[in-house]
């Protein structure tokens, strides 16, 4: 690989940046805020404002987003997603193997 990828697709590519390539903790923990920051919400259409005239437009509201970013890359909250943030830059602790007595 060189450089940094043009977008981190699944949690597995940030654990592998993070494990590989510690030079770009910055860049990781700026892409991971980025996903922290994404709203949990979505505008949908819900009804013809008229319904005669569809040029009226629809009448929308916020529903909670059913598969937001950070679940469509495998996290399991935001909060595992702002840890992993976190944790950048002791990449070596974080992903080393547990030994049978830590499980």
């Amino acid at each position: 690989m060189k450089g940094y990828p043009k977008h981190l697709a699944v949690k597995k590519d940030v654990e592998n940046l993070i494990k590989d390539f510690p030079e770009f903790a910055d860049r990781i923990k700026q892409d991971l805020q980025r996903i922290i920051d994404e709203p949990d919400t979505v505008t949908a259409a819900t009804t013809l404002i008229d319904t005669k005239d569809e040029s009226k437009g629809y009448n929308t509201k916020e529903i909670p987003n059913p598969n937001p970013r950070w679940k469509q890359m495998g996290f399991v909250s935001k909060k595992e997603v702002d840890l992993l943030a976190k944790a950048t830059m002791n990449y070596r602790a974080l992903l080393r193997p547990r030994t049978p007595t830590e499980r």
